[in-house]
């Protein structure tokens, strides 16, 4: 363990700011490698270990940032709630301590992704961990769906605020909020917010329901006004509008988040 990144948000949390020059004076006093903030280019030559000093909104922003490099992460509570973090703000040292001498554990974590096809050319990916969602604003949105899930597949149309598809990490979130079933196991669970699904294949006004792990959504978007096209976004983020017609391909992604925990 001898490259580790210390990232905070400089905007949003300038009150981290302080603790995570301090965790890198202390990393550099263990003969570590510290950086804050580290940029793509320090990323991609590989670090050991992340520290997320903030709350989950940061640890899902870092997590998008740092999944393709298979770097795992590990959170310091200076947020709300922090239901991802590890490490309370009054633990930091002793807890890297742990991490230092090799007490720790890696937990892989499932992605979400959705691939944006315009007359089938792929032209947006986007990537989460707990959840995507394709949904309007003020404004009913009209979708239909087509699963398929290993050998049985199904469509289902859907006309409301939209829809969600969230991971095991994410059912606890957004997910529980508009009505879905928190899991257990990694699987999807897909829940119509303020709206059912109509469908031949599921029972009549269905709310939610949940797939395995390996189930592939293709979403067609049937708005036919510019100005009530849904938008979909990635844990809350990096909103991108779809235009009629296109479809929206939604699987598990090939990347994973490790999450470290001490032991």
């Amino acid at each position: 363990m001898k490259k580790i990144g210390i990232v905070f948000n400089e905007e949003r949390k300038p009150e981290a700011r302080e603790p995570s020059l301090e965790i890198a004076e202390w990393l550099k006093g263990k003969g570590c490698e510290a950086y804050v903030n580290p940029d793509e280019s320090i990323l991609g030559k590989g670090l050991d270990l992340v520290v997320v000093v903030g709350g989950d909104g940061t640890i899902l922003r870092v997590a998008d940032r740092i999944a393709r490099f298979s770097i795992p992460l590990i959170g310091v509570n200076f947020g709300h709630r922090g239901y991802l973090c590890d490490i309370g703000e009054n633990e930091i040292f002793k807890k890297l301590e742990k991490i230092l001498q090799g007490n720790f554990e890696i937990e892989e974590k499932t992605r979400i992704q959705a691939e944006v096809f315009n007359k089938k050319k792929m032209i947006r990916e986007i990537d989460g961990l707990n959840e995507i969602l394709i949904g309007g604003i003020s404004r009913m949105v009209f979708l239909e769906i087509e699963a398929t899930d290993k050998d049985r597949s199904f469509k289902a149309t859907v006309t409301g605020d939209g829809v969600l598809f969230a991971t095991k990490t994410g059912s606890t979130g957004y997910n529980i909020n508009a009505g879905g079933p928190v899991l257990v196991t990694d699987a999807f669970s897909v829940v119509a917010n303020n709206a059912y699904f109509s469908s031949d294949s599921l029972i009549l006004n269905m709310k939610s329901f949940v797939t395995s792990i390996e189930a592939v959504f293709q979403v067609k978007i049937l708005n036919s006004f510019k100005e009530n096209l849904p938008f979909l976004a990635a844990d809350g983020q990096r909103d991108y509008r779809p235009k009629e017609g296109d479809i929206v391909r939604i699987k598990r992604s090939k990347y994973k988040t490790l999450f470290m925990k001490v032991v």
